[in-house]
């Protein structure tokens, strides 16, 4: 079933970063909020990580590192990670 759903802008913003962070879909993360606030398991399909969005392009491996959502926090996140490439 398809809904509409209004989002203020900030939180829509976050909720895209960290459905990508995740490496999921916006609508995985809703449904999934959705379970938890009615008391459903998530299940499986809900902790399987699907391939990074494309646009995450090369940067995709550092996004599981972040800490936040806003600039600065991606950005430690991929000197973090490239930090540890490095060894």
């Amino acid at each position: 079933m398809k809904a509409t759903i209004d989002f203020d802008d900030a939180l829509y913003r976050r909720l895209k970063v960290e459905a990508a962070r995740r490496g999921r879909t916006i609508r995985d993360l809703v449904a999934e909020g959705v379970r938890q606030v009615l008391g459903q398991p998530v299940g499986h399909e809900g902790d399987a990580r699907e391939a990074p969005a494309e646009w995450f392009g090369s940067l995709h491996e550092y996004a599981g590192n972040a800490r936040g959502h806003d600039l600065g926090a991606i950005r430690r996140s991929i000197a973090r990670g490239r930090r540890a490439a490095r060894g």
